[in-house]
């Protein structure tokens, strides 16, 4: 079985607006990615890492000469990975999107006018939105350089794992690469209009792979189907028919799915620790799959979240049994197992790994106690697990939609500052970056759910995970492993910012309408958040892993962070006193 991971430590890289900025991971991770590094990631379990590259810049090309100016330093860098790698047991796979659009603007372009094809935008948060040009795949150029390049790459790099290739993404791409459903089936593209996205789609992943086969036919290909269901209905049948045999197909194992949140079904259209799945997505994608012969993967995050991503692991060890369990029985061929945030070893990852084991019991609550007793020697694994299934049971009331998870200051709540007084009407922007002029109105991260039920979601969560906590303490008071340490401070953590997001909503709900008569009630939140805010200081002091958000690779909280706010509390209380 494939277990594919990352180090936290090692930077995704920015977006494709310039041909090649040296900043791709391709060029960096050898640095991350030390032989201490390594070794954790294979005692952990796993058996392979990724790392985020461009194909455009990993070689160079005989028909776009403009493409791998510093191809020589991302093979020397990669080479370099690969070998010590292996010396830990582990595969490198680069995971990449080819071809990624061009800048609008790019003198590329002079040279290349035929090659251009759909416009699209790119966004980044210190550049605002970009103009972009997909190359088009319906050229003999572009297609050439598919195949071209993927074989120079497995050249270039001996003993490459493979490659894991995203189709549909934020990234503009091919000339479908954000449109198909959502659009109407239209593409600015005249030549890609005549063809299906799933033609184009299916085109590219045989190029590929036709390409990286001639280089390395040992190679794998890992063709993931993130958004296909822009292009085709779900579960995507006529895409993976039309798949190369020899190519693994990973599928989204939560995506598609459907959960009764606070007395309401919703979908889960992202990924989740909350929901054990699979989605219906997943299930008939590996059964068209399977009835081809393809074999399939999973794409999942087993440590963390966009639900919580800045703890070392959100611990629903309980969901994550009921995941592994689902590989065992439908003989999965692997997974990739985090993104680019998420991705720290803890209990999670040895829960997950454990469970995927034939020593593990089939029964999940037997299973949960076997590892806590291995994994906190000296525990009381009874209670340990009691802790676990209360975390699940609270994190069911978790307000899950898109616009709550990217937009919510979750993520930061325990820095997120109070005020009294009527909003600036500014969102407070994105969750998973770090980004100048966020405002203080919190309509648009709602979504489906009511303003009350984000409170009465939190209400519940913080009281069931009081529970939880309480059982935690109890069942790893025998232990003195640096585990127990561990994970009783992120549990900690968690209870805290679900407290925090309780008392932000609380807070919005008198903002969104504010009367001087609210400053009674306001001082009231505030001084619960005061006292939020001492009892989680210590633990932030003792440790630095929370806090950090692997995608911005910043700690959006930390100790002096927490301190401030604390200081800004006291100062608006004595004014209202």
């Amino acid at each position: 079985m494939l277990k594919i991971w990352r180090s936290p430590h090692s930077f995704f890289g920015k977006g494709s607006c310039e041909l090649d900025a040296g900043t791709d991971e391709t060029m960096t991770a050898e640095a991350a990615y030390t032989n201490a590094e390594l070794e954790k990631i294979g005692r952990a379990g796993f058996n392979a890492v990724w790392v985020h590259g461009l194909l455009r810049n990993l070689v160079k090309s005989s028909v776009f000469p403009e493409f791998g100016s510093r191809a020589e330093q991302h093979q020397k860098a990669m080479n370099t990975l690969v070998k010590r790698a292996a010396a830990h047991g582990l595969k490198v796979f680069i995971y990449m999107q080819p071809p990624r659009a061009v800048a609008a603007e790019d003198a590329f372009w002079s040279d290349h006018a035929p090659e251009g094809g759909s416009l699209d935008k790119l966004y980044e948060p210190d550049a605002g939105f970009i103009d972009m040009k997909s190359l088009c795949t319906s050229t003999d150029k572009v297609r050439f350089f598919l195949r071209e390049s993927s074989e120079s790459l497995m050249r270039a790099i001996p003993g490459l794992g493979g490659l894991i290739l995203i189709t549909a993404s934020e990234y503009p791409s091919h000339c479908w690469t954000k449109l198909g459903r959502e659009s109407g089936w239209v593409t600015p593209c005249p030549r890609c209009a005549e063809r299906t996205p799933g033609d184009v789609v299916t085109e590219i992943i045989g190029l590929i792979r036709d390409g990286a086969k001639a280089g390395a036919p040992e190679a794998e290909i890992i063709a993931w189907n993130w958004s296909w269901n822009r292009y085709e209905a779900d579960p995507s049948p006529g895409i993976i028919r039309a798949l190369p045999r020899d190519v693994i197909l990973m599928a989204d194992f939560e995506r598609g799915g459907r959960k009764t949140i606070l007395g309401k079904a919703r979908n889960m259209d992202e990924y989740s620790l909350s929901y054990a799945g699979p989605s219906e997505r997943f299930s008939g994608a590996r059964e068209c799959a399977e009835e081809v012969g393809l074999r399939v993967m999973a794409k999942l995050q087993i440590g963390t979240t966009h639900e919580l991503a800045t703890v070392p692991n959100l611990p629903l060890i309980g969901n994550l049994v009921r995941k592994a369990d689902y590989f065992r029985r439908h003989d999965l061929k692997g997974f990739v197992g985090c993104w680019n945030f998420g991705n720290s070893i803890s209990a999670n990852t040895a829960a997950f790994n454990f469970a995927l084991t034939p020593d593990a019991p089939e029964k999940p609550r037997q299973a949960m106690e076997t590892f806590a007793s291995a994994y906190f020697p000296g525990c009381e694994a009874a209670r340990v697990a009691d802790a676990w299934e209360a975390f699940g049971q609270a994190m069911d009331h978790y307000p899950f939609c898109i616009p709550f998870l990217y937009a919510s200051p979750t993520n930061y709540a325990l820095a997120y500052p109070l005020r009294p007084g009527p909003s600036n009407g500014v969102p407070c922007k994105s969750s998973w970056q770090v980004e100048e002029g966020r405002g203080d109105c919190l309509e648009g991260t709602l979504g489906p759910y009511t303003l009350d039920e984000v409170i009465e979601g939190f209400t519940r969560i913080h009281s069931g995970w009081c529970t939880g906590l309480t059982a935690l303490e109890a069942g790893l008071r025998g232990s003195d492993s640096v585990h127990a340490t561990e994970e009783l401070n992120t549990a900690r953590v968690c209870l805290h910012v679900f407290r925090s997001v309780r008392n932000t909503y609380s807070c919005w709900k008198l903002r969104r309408d504010w009367k001087s008569s609210f400053e009674d009630e306001y001082t009231k939140i505030s001084e619960d958040e005061l006292a939020n805010l001492r009892e989680v200081l210590p633990v932030l002091k003792d440790d630095p892993r929370q806090g950090f958000h692997g995608e911005a690779f910043i700690h959006m909280f930390d100790a002096g962070l927490v301190e401030a706010k604390i200081q800004k509390i006291q100062t608006q209380l004595s004014a209202l006193r």
